[in-house]
């Protein structure tokens, strides 16, 4: 199975209502989303996690990350889409760090906020008035510092964060191999003694569980979502030997490559 990629092009920016009525496969951005759900019900995916759709629901999805809608039912609200080129320092979008999360539960005060800059937004964006890219980025600013405001992680530092993002960048520059932490410290000229303490502060793992989450993540999404064999993926994930990869991803998921492929067969008859 080969997944759709599709792009913002040449925007940058753009913001649309949803009005969804039947399911959206899955498939892939090269941007960020953010999708606040106004009213409705239904089932939102994010790589191999569903999360159920409710009234104030608010879902986050970075670039390359498998989504889609199922068992949709009344469905509005808005759907927001840029890349980091928008912002004249990409360090912002480092800073707010907020898309290390699918889903975030706001409150409804926080919500109304978040609906108030989404209104303007969307005037604005398909408005014809002096400054307009100069006030939807600042829309969009403020939007994100409420977001990021509504997150439930613990402050941490600019650097932190910075060092968080370029390593995700990297994993996935890297096909999120199983690779060892001393090589991203020295492609981030740091030492791993700091980049553990960012990894550890940011996301409560060291930097060595957060790496194997992350291939065990794009392991799972091989096996549910492309036609390559186990042998392949393990392969694919920097795995010399595919037992190794078989009986590793079993410690980490609790069942083998194979079966967890079955199971997710049977359960969505792919």
């Amino acid at each position: 199975m080969t997944l759709p990629i599709y792009t913002i092009a040449e925007e940058h920016f753009k913001i649309d209502n949803i009005e969804y009525l039947s399911p959206v496969p899955r498939h892939k951005h090269d941007c960020y989303e953010l999708f606040f759900i106004l009213e409705g019900e239904g089932t939102f995916f994010v790589d191999c996690q569903s999360y159920e759709i409710h009234k104030h629901s608010f879902f986050l999805v970075s670039p390359n990350q498998i989504h889609g809608w199922e068992d949709t039912h009344n469905l509005h609200g808005y759907l927001l889409k840029f890349d980091a080129s928008f912002f004249s320092e990409r360090s912002f979008v480092e800073y707010l760090s907020i898309f290390h999360f699918d889903t975030v539960n706001v409150s409804e005060s926080e919500f109304l906020s978040f609906e108030n800059i989404l209104k303007n937004l969307y005037v604005e964006y398909r408005a014809t008035k002096s400054f307009k890219d100069c006030t939807i980025t600042n829309l969009l600013q403020i939007l994100l510092i409420y977001v990021k405001r509504a997150l439930p992680a613990k402050p941490v530092s600019h650097i932190t964060n910075t060092l968080v993002t370029k390593l995700n960048d990297l994993m996935h520059e890297n096909n999120y191999q199983l690779t060892p932490v001393t090589y991203y410290a020295k492609k981030l000229k740091t030492s791993v003694k700091l980049l553990n303490q960012a990894i550890k502060d940011s996301t409560g793992f060291n930097c060595g569980e957060f790496i194997r989450s992350k291939t065990m993540q794009e392991a799972k999404r091989l096996l549910k979502y492309d036609t390559m064999s186990c042998n392949e993926i393990a392969d694919h994930l920097g795995f010399v030997d595919p037992a190794y990869f078989s009986r590793f991803f079993k410690r980490e998921v609790g069942v083998s490559p194979k079966n967890f492929r079955n199971e997710l067969e049977q359960k969505y008859h792919f």
